[in-house]
């Protein structure tokens, strides 16, 4: 069983990062096309601009939960410098569940934002609704969430985090 979930967990990392990946290449390729249609030949793809900027933001938030599965993420690590190990042990399960709380958040109201948006629909480009490009957003905070509560499960309950399992 352990090995099955090892598996499974294997395969949505390489998703992840293939994902990744393909969407930055993807918009890459997007822009240097329309440098060069608007260089070259004085036009471009009328949506090119803002599918792009619909890129950046899922690259930003599937790169950032990427970043959360082996939180390799910014933080900010004074204080636990001058604690005792069981103090950098509860100081880091208050800080991921802090994490998880906060991203929690972002994923109820950005739930709200883009129901709100499926509900008065409007185009974001060549006819692809609004919500559709800004649902990532509570998808990536939701994944976030979970886990950072994993994480918080287990430095309390093993005492590890993830840096020194990796």
């Amino acid at each position: 069983m352990k090995q099955l979930l090892a598996r499974a967990l294997w395969v949505v990392h390489r998703l992840e990062e293939m994902i990744l990946v393909s969407l930055l290449l993807a918009m890459i390729s997007l822009a240097f096309a329309q440098i060069v249609l608007r260089n070259g030949f004085d036009g471009g793809i009328v949506w090119a601009d803002s599918l792009l900027r619909i890129m950046v933001l899922w690259i930003a938030l599937i790169g950032a939960v990427v970043a959360s599965r082996d939180q390799r993420h910014i933080n900010i690590d004074l204080i636990s410098r001058f604690l005792p190990p069981v103090g950098k042990r509860v100081a880091g399960v208050v800080s991921t569940l802090f994490t998880m709380l906060i991203c929690a958040a972002l994923a109820w109201y950005s739930f709200d934002f883009v129901k709100m948006e499926y509900e008065s629909p409007s185009p974001a480009f060549a006819q692809v609704p609004t919500w559709l490009c800004e649902s990532i957003m509570p998808i990536a905070f939701a994944l976030m969430a979970i886990r950072y509560f994993i994480h918080s499960l287990r430095l309390a309950i093993v005492g590890i985090s993830v840096e020194s399992s990796v």
